[in-house]
């Protein structure tokens, strides 16, 4: 009887250990969870490299922040990146977390360079578009990889002072940058359940193109050509972007 009392013990003061231990690593590396989380869920929806320079996160705040967000141009484009973020915001509503999701207030997404290429008239956003959409369709199923992930709920994701360069394989070489208009979007994830990773990065790429496409009517592609005697094909940037 005293073996089995001292077992027993043994096994409550183990799983203690563990529990403790676990809730001290997310503790100590909150960070560093962040940062691989996104860059995993992001690479796997855009299907190339997604990258981050650091993710900060203050437990007793809530406030923190992601520093150098970079997505990768699809292959065959010439730019290396398709979007550059210096600085994202983030809020956590401590007081809002549910079992399933995590509450966000206001997500800031400041100074975003956006670079749409065109290469043999199609655009590398909506080839990024495209992936994201076969990553939320993938989560519809419980078995697939697109299913899992940290769920969300947002109030509110605003895109602000950012600039889009333009630059297409008939211009040689030649390229402008457009201011993008400021952008917002609501109510991300239902409460309790929240939003999957896919359905998120889904929301503010429709975000991104859209306001490319806002940009892209600054875009004098004729004036452009001139400067370097190219021959302007017949494109609509407007409507490629609105490609569905």
């Amino acid at each position: 009887m005293r073996k089995a009392f001292l077992f027993s013990g043994l096994a409550l003061t183990a799983t203690i250990i563990l529990v403790l231990a676990s809730v001290t690593y997310v503790l100590f590396n909150i960070d560093a969870l962040i940062k691989d989380e996104i860059e995993s869920a992001g690479s796997r929806a855009y299907k190339v490299p997604v990258t981050v320079a650091e993710a900060t996160m203050s437990l007793k705040s809530g406030n923190g922040q992601i520093v150098g967000l970079r997505i990768e141009n699809p292959p065959g484009f010439s730019a290396p990146d398709a979007v550059h973020v210096p600085l994202i915001a983030i809020n956590v509503d401590t007081g809002r977390i549910a079992d399933k999701a995590i509450a966000l207030g206001r997500v800031v997404i400041d100074q975003p360079k956006i670079i749409l290429d065109i290469k043999d008239g199609r655009a590398n956003l909506v080839r990024l578009k495209e992936s994201t959409k076969a990553w939320l369709t993938r989560s519809e199923n419980d078995d697939q990889e697109a299913a899992t992930g940290q769920r969300l709920i947002i109030d509110e994701v605003v895109m602000q002072n950012g600039t889009m360069i333009f630059r297409a394989d008939f211009l040689d070489g030649a390229e402008t940058e457009v201011p993008l208009p400021d952008s917002r979007i609501k109510d991300i994830g239902a409460s309790p359940e929240g939003a999957l990773p896919a359905e998120v990065i889904a929301e503010v790429t429709q975000m991104l193109i859209t306001a490319s496409e806002r940009a892209s009517r600054r875009i004098d592609i004729k004036a452009l050509a001139e400067k370097t005697g190219a021959t302007v094909p017949d494109i609509d940037l407007s409507a490629l972007l609105k490609e569905e």
